[in-house]
């Protein structure tokens, strides 16, 4: 009897220590599993969740991970999040990419381009106006004008319609009176053009149509349109374990245009394609132009 004790005893130490070690294996994997996501906050909380649901639950089903949704309160929280790599997948635009990406030496630790968005119209910046204001029918009617950009990072709503504007002799921060939108939100532009708030003002293009429900936009006119360049980026840290960063890019990469139909991003893309670092070199030509730090 006692050598069947001890036996029993030594059985049920050893099962105990056999499921407290695989206990906290399993607990470290899912840990594992748990990666956060970021859009940047160009647009509501509310809507940037709603837009992202079925893409986010389509890369978790695909990529066998959890992804929790943060929400940065402005664009430069976004890219200190990003920086210090409390942000493990991000969608940025380009300009806001380049001023989160690793840097060589001089910024070893940060985000890496995975991937970006595309679409049939591209990615572009607008200046836009009231079409019942006589004053504004121009770029060259801006000058002396009041108007209000998304936010000095933006690079739809203010630094590409910068860079447009020097090329064509008009920089905007002498002459203009520029306002950043509170929150860098580009619905807040738009209305503050309707609502006749401000002179003019620089979104990205397909917010118009993104707000129509909201605000009256057979009003607003466009008065002028920057190049196109590189869509909005989806990158990862660069800390992300790579069986997991190979699994994402894979569900990104064949994501079905239906799904980002249904999510409606602005500026409706419809796939996403594969994009290095190297690709967004064309970015950082435009922030060279208007002397933007990144």
């Amino acid at each position: 009897m006692f050598k069947k004790d001890v036996l029993l005893n030594c059985f049920l130490f050893f099962l105990t220590f056999f499921i407290i070690e695989n206990f906290s294996m399993l607990s470290y994997l899912k840990a594992e599993e748990n990666v956060s996501f970021a859009m940047l906050p160009q647009i509501s909380n509310e809507k940037a969740m709603k837009k992202w649901k079925p893409i986010l639950k389509y890369l978790e089903e695909k990529a066998g991970v959890k992804i929790n949704q943060i929400f940065p309160k402005d664009f430069e929280n976004h890219v200190t999040m990003c920086k210090e790599g409390k942000i493990d997948f991000a969608y940025s635009n380009p300009i806001t990419y380049i001023q989160a990406a690793v840097k060589g030496a001089e910024r070893p630790k940060g985000h890496l381009a995975l991937a970006a968005a595309s679409s049939s119209k591209g990615f572009y910046g607008l200046f836009i106006a009231r079409k019942d204001n006589e004053s504004i029918k121009k770029l060259q009617d801006i000058k002396g004008k009041k108007g209000w950009i998304t936010g000095w990072q933006s690079a739809g709503g203010y630094i590409f319609q910068q860079a447009f504007a020097i090329d064509n002799g008009i920089d905007m921060t002498k002459d203009c009176v520029l306002k950043e939108a509170p929150g860098n939100k580009q619905e807040v532009v738009i209305s503050s053009v309707f609502n006749k708030t401000a002179d003019f003002g620089c979104v990205r293009n397909g917010m118009l149509e993104q707000v129509e429900k909201q605000i009256d936009v057979s009003q607003i006119a466009v008065i002028a349109e920057t190049p196109k360049y590189v869509e909005w980026i989806f990158s990862y840290d660069s800390n992300v374990k790579p069986e997991i960063l190979s699994k994402i890019k894979e569900a990104i990469i064949s994501i079905p245009e239906k799904i980002l139909t249904e999510a409606d991003l602005p500026g409706k893309p419809t796939a996403f394609n594969s994009l290095t670092d190297k690709d967004t070199d064309i970015i950082r030509e435009v922030a060279n132009k208007i002397k933007l730090t990144y």
